[in-house]
């Protein structure tokens, strides 16, 4: 290898980068987009279960066996 008088040694090694702290404005941020994203599962499936449900069974009420015996003759 040859050595160049002009470069230094600093500058051939990589710059360490120093971790930075994350900030409370990041973490209310990060818990805010938590908090949307499971409000917005929790309420897509209430709506997915209320869509589901036959109206015409959830208004017909239990069936009898009187009631039975009179649909089947």
């Amino acid at each position: 290898m040859s050595v160049n008088p002009g470069v230094s040694d600093a500058s051939l090694q990589p710059a360490q980068r120093v971790p930075q702290v994350v900030s409370v404005g990041w973490a209310l941020r990060r818990t805010a987009l938590w908090f949307a994203m499971m409000f917005a599962m929790v309420v897509v499936g209430m709506w997915l279960f209320y869509a589901s449900i036959d109206p015409d069974e959830a208004t017909a009420g239990p069936v009898t066996s009187g009631e039975t015996t009179q649909t089947t003759r």
